[in-house]
């Protein structure tokens, strides 16, 4: 009995043995065979990082290389980039990282934006483990087109807010922003005060300010509190700081390259640079009166007439098709008579060497510069949706911008723009726009190289004119009595038009500085 004992005793430590061994063995696989898996994926990350390593090594060498289109003394252009990308672009990224494949993407370029695919393979093989491959890419843009073409409202200096303005799109502004509850006004020639606090800014969009993070991005006059609160709340406004300052606008470069003339033309000698063309270049074309009527397709440098004052006047159509430019030689005006519904319509590119005026129902469809200052006077300014070459207005001013109106005290059109277009102002002085007594409903977008103020009031200001106010004093009386919180009543009214970039980019100016824009990086296998 006692030896039978025994043989179940060690026939159970013998099999508790071998259950045990089993385990240990089946731990020791599993223990490896994990640790194989984290060796494995650890190669894995090791390889991506090195296939992503390779792209940001490619994007810093071509950040490199749009960095000499900018500065106060560039070594280069968007034009000579774009002219010869293989010698000024791919092949610096193959000297700089040379595991990189670069190609221009033909089909998502064209004469303003250049497409890049940047490819990167990494491999690796480690002991027995199976040789772990990945392939990223990456695609880069490359754009002449000008930044401020991208928003509504913004300043290479500072933008400034009095007011209740009503603004949809976003904003750009070098310094911090401005923010007041008091617009600036003049009546009868006597400046006025006025304070609303329960007007607040409406801006649907964000405000893009280049300043660092840890520095402020708004300041407040009016307001104790300096914050998101000084804005309407019925819409999220976001005020942001960004690294992506607005490269500063190189307007004779533009103007040159709109000319198809050497880049390097001073613009105080172009004038005589063009007159002293030949005729087989730049036809010649004085004119014999104020008046000019509709000429040829060609290039043409149009002279005023002796005894019209330096200017030239336009009143009736330019429509005919073409993309060379007519040049005035002198000041412009355009001055339209017509109705509303039936405006003067303008398809030919202009450039205008001296004072632009605009006045009166005008639709546009077409890019214009002015060497001088430009005002429009009490015009509406549409598009002309039915143009094949382009759907807006852009006017690029070398000197300062004014917008009159003289529809004081009329209600608010809120439904129809009386103003559809991109306007530029190239003065480093303080660019005003007024919307107190007046009003303005612009689809398009204001930009200005020196500090922009708007001043806006917001209520109803609509009276006969047998009514109006007598002097600042009755005005600032009416126009506490009619105050609104209402968005919807303010005097200024801007919308961002984002059909500008799909103009013709032939037509759109160009921007010497290139602005480098980069897709994330996806993986291929």
């Amino acid at each position: 009995m006692r030896k039978s004992e025994e043989g179940y005793t060690l026939l159970f430590v013998l099999v508790t043995l071998t259950v045990l061994s089993v385990l240990a063995v089946a731990t020791i696989g599993i223990s490896l065979q994990s640790t194989r898996l984290t060796e494995i994926r650890g190669t894995n990350i090791e390889v991506e990082s090195a296939a992503q390593n390779e792209l940001n090594q490619a994007v810093a060498a071509l950040q490199q290389v749009v960095a000499t289109t900018t500065g106060e003394n560039p070594s280069s252009s968007s034009t000579q980039l774009f002219n010869d990308p293989t010698n000024q672009i791919i092949l610096k990224l193959a000297t700089a990282a040379p595991n990189v494949k670069v190609t221009l993407n033909e089909g998502a370029s064209n004469v303003r934006v250049k497409a890049f695919d940047l490819t990167a393979q990494a491999e690796e093989t480690k002991g027995d483990q199976p040789t772990v491959q990945k392939t990223y890419a990456q695609r880069v843009y490359l754009s002449a087109i000008p930044g401020f073409l991208y928003y509504i409202l913004g300043s290479d200096n500072q933008v400034i807010l009095n007011g209740a303005p009503r603004i949809q799109g976003n904003v750009f502004s070098r310094k911090p922003l401005e923010v007041s509850a008091s617009p600036n006004f003049i009546y009868n020639g006597v400046k006025g005060t006025y304070t609303d606090k329960t007007a607040r800014s409406y801006i649907d969009g964000q405000v893009k300010v280049f300043q660092p993070k840890d520095q402020p991005l708004l300041t407040c006059r009016d307001f104790i509190t300096c914050d998101s609160t000084v804005f309407d709340p019925k819409v999220k406004t976001d005020v942001l700081a960004t690294k992506d300052a607005l490269v500063p606008f190189d307007f004779e470069f533009a103007l040159n390259d709109f000319l198809a003339l050497p880049s390097s033309t001073p613009l105080a000698t172009l004038p005589a640079y063009l007159r002293n063309l030949p005729n087989e270049q730049l036809k010649q074309y004085p004119l014999d009166g104020p008046f000019l009527n509709e000429l040829s397709t060609d290039k043409q440098l149009v002279q005023p007439g002796k005894l019209a004052n330096n200017t030239v006047t336009i009143t009736d159509d330019i429509v005919k098709a073409t993309t060379e430019p007519l040049i005035i030689d002198g000041n412009l005006t355009i001055s339209s008579l017509n109705p509303v519904d039936q405006p003067l319509e303008i398809k030919r590119p202009i450039v205008v060497l001296g004072n632009l005026l605009i006045r009166g129902n005008v639709s546009f469809a077409t890019t214009m510069f002015s060497t001088g200052s430009s005002r429009l006077d009490d015009a509406n300014i549409q598009g002309i949706a039915s143009s094949s070459s382009q759907n807006t207005l852009i006017l690029l001013s070398k000197g300062s911008l004014t917008i009159n109106r003289v529809n004081k005290f009329s209600t608010p059109k809120t439904a129809t723009p009386n103003m559809s277009a991109f306007l530029y102002s190239d003065d480093p002085k303080v660019n005003h726009i007024y919307s107190v007594g007046s009003t303005m409903n612009l689809q398009g977008g204001i930009f200005t190289r020196g500090s922009l103020e708007v001043n806006a009031y917001r209520g109803t200001l609509d009276l006969p004119e047998n009514s109006f106010p007598q002097d600042v004093t009755a005005l600032e009386t009416l126009m506490q009595a009619k105050k609104s919180m209402d968005a919807e009543k303010s005097r200024l009214r801007l919308t961002y038009d984002a059909s500008v970039l799909k103009n013709p980019t032939s037509m759109l100016p160009l921007s010497r500085a290139v602005q480098l824009y980069v897709e994330t990086p996806k993986r291929l296998r």
